[in-house]
């Protein structure tokens, strides 16, 4: 193929790409980290840049065109960017020089492969078993806020060695999450030590075309006026920031979820969240000898009454109440937690109450996975707590119900705090924690231990 110009390609298919999307275009790095804004145009950019590549002669010492994946959470992730190169192609009539020409999201089948050679697939990080192949030359994976660290480590990267294949990551950031890809690579493209990853963040802002007043646009301080601050800067700034979204982003349905069953060497705890129209939540609880927390069932009752729970739990669970050591309550409650321990016959916890940024932080550092010097796919990297299969609310609060406020108007007395709804669940297990942990930073490993064994008796 001859000398390809991407400024004349651009031209021919009235493509106008604004500084922001040039600069992304030009930079000559093998790893390419883009963070962006709403609406800054990441979708253009990433077509445009995937699609130059049907006439570049792969840098294979074989030659020939290029073959590459564009990779989404979802199919429907990847289908915009492929839309564009879909039409683009079929508008210079390279849909008739095709041995395949597909588009249809619905079952996955997003593909186009020319009679030249070139090839060009839509993958789903759903569904990993398909994220296999020798010898990409290229890979754009999009909503990158939203993929997992080993979807590109054990997937998608080794096929990229072969032919030296280049990788490029758009999305809007979903916080600093250590399960995320595009948060980790970011850093990376800001760190010396990895000459081949360059990394940007473009605000939405940087579209003077939607955006022609800048920072200042009136569409950007109306958006700034309706959302949360971490949020606007989240959404329009392309910045990482902790308070967005998921309260739990350590959360990872692959991690956490586990087939647990109750284990007679472990001690038995019982924590509360009271409830009446919001549910009334009892997490049934165990610790290993390395202080691994597992929470092996729950049960939920709405409109029901402490004395009626008690007789439900007496009834329906008798085989793991006559083993609870002690309950975990809401200390903002002392007749329930009164009656409840009378009828179970446990002794109730103190000190599981304080301040809910307090609780939050220790669940959220036994969601994390150690140790942290080993690889991610390593057996030994494992984290601190494990949450049954069934427990399928507590589950969804862990992984996406539980959020902090978007809107300015969903914020209360406190902007600190998490919004106060789909929480409780993730409520009766902070008080656990709280209770049986303490405070973070007070000698951790040492309480963890002294009080696990003290149960093991």
């Amino acid at each position: 193929m001859p000398v390809f110009d991407k400024a004349a390609y651009f031209e021919r298919m009235g493509y106008k790409p604004h500084p922001g999307q040039l600069e992304f275009h030009n930079d000559p790095h093998r790893f390419r980290v883009a963070p962006n804004g709403r609406r800054f145009g990441k979708t253009m950019m990433g077509a445009y840049e995937v699609e130059t590549s049907a006439f570049v002669v792969s840098k294979h010492v074989t030659g020939g065109a290029q073959v590459g994946w564009i990779v989404g959470p979802q199919y429907t992730d990847a289908e915009k960017e492929f839309r564009i190169i879909y039409d683009d192609f079929r508008k210079i009539g390279i849909d008739k020089e095709s041995i395949k020409f597909q588009n249809n999201p619905d079952n996955g089948s997003m593909h186009i492969k020319t009679n030249w050679g070139f090839e060009l697939v839509c993958k789903s990080a759903k569904h990993p078993e398909t994220l296999v192949g020798e010898g990409l030359d290229f890979v754009l994976m999009v909503e990158a806020g939203r993929h997992k660290r080993r979807t590109w480590g054990q997937y998608v990267r080794p096929a990229l060695s072969d032919k030296r294949g280049w990788a490029a990551f758009t999305g809007v950031p979903e916080g600093r999450s250590e399960h995320s890809l595009l948060y980790a690579l970011w850093q990376r493209g800001n760190d010396p030590k990895f000459p081949s990853w360059k990394s940007w963040r473009f605000p939405s802002w940087s579209n003077t075309i939607i955006f022609p007043g800048g920072r200042q646009d009136p569409e950007i301080l109306e958006a700034e006026a309706d959302l949360t601050k971490d949020e606007f800067d989240r959404q329009y700034g392309a910045q990482f920031v902790d308070k967005v979204g998921a309260v739990m982003q350590e959360w990872d349905d692959e991690t956490h979820l586990a087939d647990l069953d109750y284990n007679p060497r472990w001690p038995l705890y019982m924590a509360v969240d009271y409830g009446w129209t919001n549910p009334f939540v009892v997490l049934f609880i165990q610790i290993d000898e390395w202080g691994t927390v597992y929470v092996i069932k729950e049960r939920r009752w709405t409109h029901t009454d402490t004395p009626d729970v008690a007789r439900a739990l007496l009834r329906e669970e008798p085989g793991l109440v006559q083993n609870v050591l002690r309950l975990f309550p809401d200390p903002a409650e002392p007749d329930d937690t009164h009656t409840l321990a009378n009828m179970l016959k446990v002794t109730p916890q103190t000190n599981t109450g304080g301040e809910l940024k307090t609780r939050l932080t220790l669940i959220r550092q036994a969601l994390k996975t150690k140790p942290e010097h080993v690889p991610e796919d390593h057996p030994d990297r494992k984290p601190g707590l494990f949450v049954d299969r069934s427990c399928v609310q507590l589950a969804w609060e862990m992984r996406e119900g539980y959020r902090w406020p978007e809107h300015r108007s969903e914020v209360k007395s406190d902007s600190e705090h998490p919004m106060d709804k789909d929480n409780h669940g993730v409520e009766a297990l902070g008080r656990f924690f709280r209770g049986h942990f303490g405070i973070p930073g007070e000698t951790m490993t040492r309480r963890r231990t002294r009080l696990t064994r003290g149960r093991l008796g």
